[in-house]
C-alpha cells in the first residue's frame, strides 16, 4: 500500500544579514576595547596591542564574512539554513584556531593573551550572532505565519 498523502513542505525561514552583522560588528569593538584596557590595566608591553587586535579583529572579520554563508534575503528551507550555519561553523572553527597558532608563533612573548583576547572576541561574536539570528528566525516566522 502506497501512502497517497501529498509530501510535507518544509518550513521556510529568512536570515536577514542586516542584525547579525550588525552584533557582530559591536561584539568585536567591546572585545577589542575590553583587551585594550586589560592590556592597560596589566601593563604589557606595547608589542602586544598590535596581535591582539589583529586576533580581535580578525576573529570578527572573519565570523562576519563566514556568516554570509547562511545569511540571506530571501526565504530557504529551515534545513538548508540549518546547513549553511554549520558549514559556517566549520570554516570559523579551522580558521580561528589558525589566526590563533599564527600570532601566538609570531610574538617573542606574550602571546598567551592575544590568544585569550581572540577566543573572547570569538566567543562574543558566537553569541551575538546566535541571538541575533535566533531572533531574525523567530520573527521570519511570525511573518511567514500571517
Amino acid at each position: 500500500m502506497s501512502d497517497s498523502r501529498p509530501p510535507v513542505k518544509e518550513q521556510e525561514i529568512r536570515i536577514a544579514a542586516r542584525l547579525p552583522a550588525i552584533g557582530i560588528v559591536v561584539a568585536t569593538l567591546i572585545s577589542a576595547a575590553a583587551a585594550l584596557a586589560a592590556i592597560r590595566l596589566a601593563e604589557m608591553p606595547s608589542g602586544a596591542v598590535v596581535p591582539t587586535l589583529l586576533g580581535v579583529v580578525g576573529t570578527g572579520v572573519l565570523t562576519l564574512g563566514t556568516g554570509f554563508i547562511f545569511y540571506s534575503p530571501r526565504f530557504r528551507p529551515a534545513g538548508d539554513c540549518g546547513t549553511r550555519w554549520m558549514g559556517a561553523t566549520v570554516v570559523r572553527l579551522t580558521a580561528i584556531p589558525l589566526l590563533c597558532i599564527s600570532i601566538y608563533f609570531s610574538l617573542p612573548e606574550g602571546g598567551q593573551f592575544a590568544v585569550l583576547a581572540t577566543v573572547g572576541s570569538y566567543l562574543a561574536c558566537l553569541a551575538a550572532e546566535t541571538a541575533l539570528v535566533a531572533w531574525t528566525v523567530k520573527r521570519s516566522l511570525n511573518d511567514a505565519s500571517i
